[in-house]
């Protein structure tokens, strides 16, 4: 795992940009849905190479459950998600891409978009593996 990570890694530094950009659009595809329960979940099943999605409010409490495609996890829902907020810059932007990370549940390697939408902050993290190759970067 370490030496995909760091594969990983050297493509994203490289191609930062690009991977953002391509992430935001995809989102940008469902900027009419609303962020409620429903609305995420057809986010969450529509959107390729994203594996779950959650909403925090302002005061970094989880509001939602954690959205996966194929099921929802009410486990998270209520907690405290500050810690998050080191993955943010201190400028916050509309969107903000963190650096990749290995995700313990999934076994997969993540990087988390987040948005700011009106006094909310979502959360939507995707599998960068899967990206690279989509925009024909893993090699």
């Amino acid at each position: 795992m370490t030496e995909e990570l760091e594969k990983i890694e050297e493509i994203y530094c490289e191609k930062r940009e690009k991977i953002r950009n391509y992430l935001i659009e995809l989102l940008k595809e469902h900027e009419k849905d609303d962020y409620s329960l429903e609305g995420l979940k057809k986010v969450v099943k529509e959107t390729p190479h994203l594996m779950v999605a959650y909403v925090v409010n302002d005061d970094c409490i989880q509001e939602s459950p954690n959205i996966y495609k194929d099921h929802i996890n009410n486990e998270k829902k209520g907690l405290n998600r500050r810690s998050f907020l080191r993955y943010i810059t201190t400028k916050r932007d509309k969107y903000f891409l963190s650096d990749p990370y290995y995700n313990e549940t999934s076994g997969k390697i993540y990087v988390l978009l987040y948005e700011e939408h009106e006094n909310k902050m979502l959360f939507f993290n995707f599998d960068i593996k899967a990206v690279l190759e989509e925009l024909g970067l893993w090699y």
